[in-house]
């Protein structure tokens, strides 16, 4: 039986080599302001956002935009993965035909600027918190159906036929053949949508909000407290490498059939 071989400087290895592109970005980052290639009061050091955002820290700040924003993006993108997951496993398993007429309306309203869409939602759900996150579900539910409908559709038909000469019928055909072969695909519309969520946050949290991380945001860059609006964005952009992280994880885990192909 073969041991595998791990050590400290194998571990050092691999990660200098998995973030190596991260880490030249941040030192980059950090010396060109420094040596004043570029003005410090406009992009400032990493080393001054974590000041920065520790500052944030001792006082709640942070914290507390944090979990608001949190509970927007998740609201939205829960509603949208109860809504749109279904939906695309109906439309792409059990009602074809349906989903061929439909199709260019959904791939119209999925084009549609969310932006210019705010006036909307605000004229008919006010400025509190479920305009928000109804602005957010309607973003983040586009890429999870059409994934989803594209991944059910794409099934290899191979294996649909071998499924029925088995004796499977419809149900265990679209449980046992339909959605294992889609997740892939599904997946892929699931983390796009999560990064939809937490890229429309910031424009959702602008418009009549007083909490979140949005809102933090606006307000530093107001007030020209330009290190408090860095300490937003630099959260913003770490919770949604997070929550990208996390569903590639589960995806691995759900996906145990997957084999990567090796050459």
């Amino acid at each position: 039986m073969s041991s595998v071989n791990f050590s400290p400087t194998s571990l050092f290895k691999s990660t200098l080599h998995k973030y190596i592109a991260i880490i030249v970005f941040l030192i980059a980052w950090q010396i060109l302001p420094t040596l004043g290639l570029v003005n410090q009061i406009f992009i400032p050091t990493p080393t001054t956002i974590l000041s920065e955002m520790y500052r944030l820290c001792l006082d709640g700040t942070l914290q507390y935009n944090t979990l608001v924003s949190l509970w927007r993006v998740f609201s939205g993108f829960l509603l949208a993965l109860i809504v749109a997951l279904p939906l695309g496993f109906l439309l792409g398993g059990f009602f074809k035909n349906f989903e061929k007429a439909v199709n260019p309306l959904l791939q119209l309203l999925s084009q549609a600027n969310p932006f210019t869409l705010f006036p909307i939602f605000i004229v008919f759900l006010g400025i509190g918190e479920l305009s928000k996150i109804t602005i957010i579900y309607w973003v983040t539910q586009w890429p999870i159906l059409l994934n989803t409908i594209t991944g059910i559709s794409n099934v290899d038909p191979v294996l649909v036929k071998m499924a029925k000469s088995a004796g499977l019928g419809k149900v265990e055909i679209f449980t046992k053949v339909l959605i294992p072969a889609s997740l892939p695909t599904v997946f892929t519309g699931i983390r796009m949508g999560a990064v939809f969520a937490f890229f429309m946050l910031i424009g959702a949290e602008m418009l009549g909000s007083t909490a979140g991380l949005g809102h933090m945001i606006m307000q530093a860059q107001m007030v020209m407290q330009i290190p408090k609006m860095w300490a937003g964005i630099v959260t913003v952009a770490l919770l949604g490498y997070i929550v990208n992280y996390g569903l590639l994880y589960l995806e691995k885990k759900v996906s145990t059939w997957k084999q990567d192909v090796e050459i």
